[in-house]
């Protein structure tokens, strides 16, 4: 039994998408041949020799599948660019505006500016909260040092 595969070179002038991508059939395809190769070869190498089947599982599985799947795209160098390259749409505001209701931008925009003063103002609120939990602190610790300095300088009788 003899198995021909087609080789498809890539050149410049081919899309990146095109040649990073490959078909689910054919992906499905080489994962049913890759296990089916796969099982009886391990099969075969342990009851044959244990240590070399052992160790050909290990490759097999750790190899994963059969067939390539392109070059693997860079992953995003943080969190933002991760999300935005989840998002359907762009998103700047001009592509929002053209698509949209002229109220529903004015009410959006008034929503984010509103949303962002409150922002602000609990940023604010919070750090005021911090410096007066600190404050107290400090106070307690300076009435808890005082007193202990002045137990130990009071005169023993």
């Amino acid at each position: 039994m003899t198995m021909t595969a087609n080789t498809y070179t890539t050149t410049d002038t081919q899309p990146a998408q095109m040649r990073d991508t490959m078909s689910v059939s054919v992906q499905v395809l080489s994962t049913v041949l890759f296990a089916a190769f796969a099982i009886p070869v391990t099969i075969v190498a342990l009851n044959v020799f244990w240590p070399a089947g052992v160790v050909i599982a290990l490759i097999l599985a750790w190899r994963g599948g059969f067939a390539p799947t392109g070059a693997p795209s860079a992953p995003p160098r943080n969190i933002d660019e991760a999300i935005k390259s989840l998002m359907p749409v762009a998103a700047n505001n001009e592509a929002h505006s053209a698509n949209s209701n002229a109220s529903f931008d004015a009410y959006h925009h008034d929503m984010i500016k509103r949303l962002e003063v409150e922002k602000k103002t609990f940023d604010g609120f919070l750090g005021r909260l911090r410096d007066a939990k600190d404050q107290s602190e400090f106070d307690d610790f300076m009435n808890e040092r005082t007193a202990r300095v002045g137990a130990d300088t009071t005169p023993h009788d």
